[in-house]
C-alpha cells in the first residue's frame, strides 16, 4: 500500500463514490436497533479489505501489467480446472445431470460458483479470440466451455442469466458502428456463441428432463414473497435502514427460515435505506458509464461486460458488499477496479505504450492482453 497513489485513487470519480456507499453503510451501525463494538471492528475491517483489493488491484493493472496479465491468466484458466475436477468428483457420486451441482469450500454455493465462472467464461472468451494459434484457440475454448457447463449443472438461473444479458451486451457494442478492423474478432465471437448454444441445446436434447428440472420445476416465487415480507420491514426505517447489524433472517413460510434477502439491492435497502440503495446505484452507473463509454480496444469491452455481468449477478442474489474477502469480489469488486485503473490519470490512452515497472505496456486494463 505503501507504493499506491491513494491521492490519484480518491480524486477518481468511481472510487469515491465506492468509497462514500462503503462509509455510509459502515455509519448505518451508529443508527441500529443495538450498536456493538465488535460489530465496528468487524464491518470496519471488511470496509477496508475491499479498498485495499481495490487499490492494489488498481496499482498492479497500472504498474505492472505483465505480472498482472500472467496472475489473471493463471488466475482463470485454473480456475476452469479446478471446474473440471469439482465436476467430475461430484458426478462420481452423484446422477449426471439430474443432481444439481454444488461445490466445495468457499465455492459450495451455487450461485457464487456460477458467478464466478461467468466471469471466467468472459474471460476465456476474450482470451480465445486474441489467440493466432489454433491450438491455444481450442484450449480456452475448452475451458471456456468447461466453466459454462459448470453454471448449466449448477442450475443458477440468475447468474446464467447475467451472462446472457453480458455476452449479448458484447455482441451489440462489437458490431456497433465505427468499430472497424475487428472483422475476425465479429467471427470467432459469432463462433463461440453458436458452440455455447449448440453445447447448451445438445445437453437438453440428450437429456430432456435436465431443463425441467433445473430451470421450470424449481419454484421462483420464494424470492418474491421473501421480498415482500422484507419491504414491510424497510418500510420501518425506508430512509436511512435499520443499519448492517440488523438481522436479515425472514421467515417466508412457517418453519421455512431465509438467512438473508437473496439481493444485494434489497439487502442494501433493508440495511441502508433508499440513501444506501442510491449510493449503490451511483456506484453501478459511474462504472457502467465508465466502462463502456471508453470502449477503444477489445479489452476494455471485456471489462465493461464483466462490470456488467456482477452489477446484475448482485440483483438476485447476495446479502451485502461489505463482507470479507468471498467469492463476489471476483465478479463484482474486481471489474470495479479495472474500471477505476482505466479512469485513472496519467495512464495512456488505449494504443499508445510505455514503459511501466515491470515490461513494456498499454493501458491498464491492456494488462490482460
Amino acid at each position: 500500500m505503501k507504493k499506491v497513489d491513494l491521492g490519484a485513487l480518491f480524486r477518481d470519480r468511481t472510487f469515491l463514490l465506492v468509497t462514500i456507499y462503503l462509509v455510509y453503510m459502515f455509519c448505518s451501525l451508529f443508527w441500529a436497533d443495538s450498536l456493538e463494538i465488535n460489530d465496528l471492528s468487524k464491518y470496519g475491517r471488511r470496509l477496508l479489505y475491499i479498498i485495499i483489493f481495490i487499490a492494489i488491484s488498481v496499482h498492479l493493472a497500472k504498474n505492472y501489467e505483465y505480472f498482472f496479465s500472467k496472475l489473471v491468466h493463471s488466475v482463470f484458466s485454473i480456475s476452469a480446472l479446478v471446474a473440471l475436477t469439482t465436476m467430475g468428483i461430484f458426478y462420481l457420486q452423484h446422477p449426471f445431470p439430474g443432481t444439481r451441482l454444488f461445490g466445495y469450500g468457499l465455492l459450495d454455493n451455487p450461485f457464487q460458483a456460477s458467478s464466478i465462472y461467468g466471469i471466467t467464461v468472459l474471460v476465456c472468451t476474450y482470451f480465445l479470440l486474441r489467440q493466432r494459434s489454433f491450438g491455444m484457440r481450442l484450449a480456452y475454448l475448452g475451458l471456456l466451455l468447461v466453466s459454462f457447463s459448470y453454471m448449466l449443472l449448477a442450475q443458477s438461473r440468475s447468474a446464467l442469466l447475467s451472462l446472457v444479458i453480458a455476452m449479448a451486451v458484447w455482441q451489440l457494442f462489437a458490431w456497433s458502428p465505427g468499430k472497424k478492423g475487428r472483422g475476425i474478432q465479429r467471427k470467432r465471437l459469432l463462433i463461440v456463441l453458436a458452440i455455447i448454444v449448440a453445447g447448451s441445446a445438445s445437453l437438453f436434447l440428450i437429456f430432456p428432463g435436465f431443463f425441467d428440472s433445473a430451470f421450470l420445476s424449481r419454484p421462483s416465487l420464494y424470492r418474491l414473497k421473501l421480498w415482500g415480507k422484507l419491504l414491510t420491514r424497510i418500510e420501518a426505517a425506508p430512509w436511512f435502514g435499520h443499519g448492517l447489524s440488523a438481522d436479515p433472517r425472514t421467515e417466508i413460510l412457517p418453519g421455512r427460515i431465509l438467512v438473508h434477502p437473496h439481493s444485494v439491492v434489497m439487502g442494501t435497502l433493508l440495511y441502508g435505506g433508499i440513501v444506501g440503495l442510491l449510493l449503490l446505484l451511483a456506484v453501478v452507473i459511474s462504472t457502467l458509464w465508465q466502462g463502456f463509454m471508453r470502449i477503444e480496444k477489445p479489452i476494455d469491452l471485456l471489462v465493461a461486460s464483466m462490470a456488467l455481468y456482477g452489477a446484475l449477478c448482485i440483483v438476485l442474489n447476495g446479502n451485502m458488499l461489505i463482507h470479507h474477502p468471498k467469492p463476489f469480489w471476483l465478479f463484482f469488486w474486481f471489474p470495479v477496479a479495472l474500471v477505476v485503473a482505466s479512469e485513472m490519470p496519467g495512464h495512456p490512452l488505449p494504443g499508445d505504450s510505455r514503459i511501466s515497472n515491470d515490461r513494456v505496456a498499454t493501458s491498464p486494463a491492456s494488462a490482460l492482453n
